[in-house]
């Protein structure tokens, strides 16, 4: 990636043709860790995902639309995966770009080209450009100077196997480049007051909109942690298998109920105890406990009897 720039940037979208796959241009993320929210978000409806240990930070945004349709009408998507070590200058385009997004959002451009971030990238990564550096394209695969050489069978096999290579890295430095230069653009967010620990919110709401960008803002700063923005969830109860005691979340979630038009502690859940059943032997203890009264009883009124039975036979 480019030499000097603590955060790395990579950016997955598609071309408009109908067949077309989405696919990182130029460079990928070594590993695939947002997969783990799989259950909790569908990736191509807006998703917002920020990890921090400490020392490290990585945020994933997805959904975003571009201006860009496809053969049938479908608005093409932007999906823009970021790392870097905390308490870096350059982390702050992470707190911008969460903010654009979680306030496009907000205001109905989630689902539709118009928001602050998709035209930003739109800005960086016209069509042809896209076109030109999706995996597959001719021009990803040569280099420069190669591409017009006439060479054929081995020779042009090697040559693309070499331009791959080089051109790969070239696109994503190019890629990085255009990404950070249209997160700088974004306007700066302004943080609210995060609530501590755990909680849950809408991202209709400013104060949990608000509370969530303070939040990512620390967790680049040195936090630990994670802020999440999950569109399978639909509420408090359905958050608390994301529960960690070493690693509080913010949860912002797509939704009208007003209890989370401010922030929501969030619970763990705890299992009622049931009462331990009563030993067998004191069971039987009890019953035996119960039965002594009855049984003398009986002994006196058959004693009784047997002093009548006799009295009767002496007269």
């Amino acid at each position: 990636m480019v030499t000097g720039l603590a955060t790395r940037a990579f950016l997955q979208t598609r071309g408009t043709a109908r067949a077309s796959d989405y696919a990182f241009l130029g460079a990928a993320p070594a590993e695939p860790w947002w997969r783990a929210y799989r259950d909790a978000t569908a990736f191509d409806h807006p998703t917002v995902l920020v990890t921090s240990d400490g020392e490290r930070w990585a945020a994933y945004l997805s959904g975003i639309p571009s201006a860009r349709v496809d053969a049938v009408g479908s608005v093409v998507r932007y999906t823009l995966v970021l790392d870097g070590p905390c308490a870096t200058p350059d982390a702050a385009c992470v707190v911008a770009a969460v903010g654009a997004w979680l306030s496009d959002v907000a205001n109905g451009r989630g689902d539709r080209p118009g928001g602050r971030l998709g035209a930003a990238l739109d800005a960086r990564f016209p069509a042809s450009d896209v076109g030109r550096w999706l995996p597959g394209s001719r021009a990803a695969e040569l280099v420069p100077d190669e591409r017009h050489s006439g060479r054929t069978g081995s020779d042009e096999s090697a040559v693309r196997r070499k331009g791959a290579a080089h051109s790969g890295g070239r696109i994503g430095d190019e890629v990085q480049q255009r990404a950070l230069s249209a997160l700088a653009a974004l306007p700066a967010s302004v943080a609210g007051v995060d609530e501590p620990g755990d909680w849950i919110g809408a991202v209709g709401a400013p104060a949990p909109r608000a509370a969530f960008v303070a939040r990512v803002a620390a967790l680049v700063g040195g936090t630990s942690g994670r802020a999440v923005l999950l569109n399978l969830v639909g509420g408090p109860g359905e958050v608390h298998p994301l529960l960690d005691p070493a690693s509080s979340v913010a949860v912002l979630v797509e939704s009208p109920d007003p209890q989370l038009a401010r922030c929501t502690a969030l619970r763990p859940v705890v299992e009622a105890k049931k009462a331990p059943a009563p030993p067998a032997r004191a069971g039987v203890a009890a019953l035996g406990i119960a039965l002594v009264p009855l049984v003398a009883m009986v002994g006196a009124l058959a004693l009784t009897a047997l002093v009548v039975t006799l009295l009767v036979w002496l007269l």
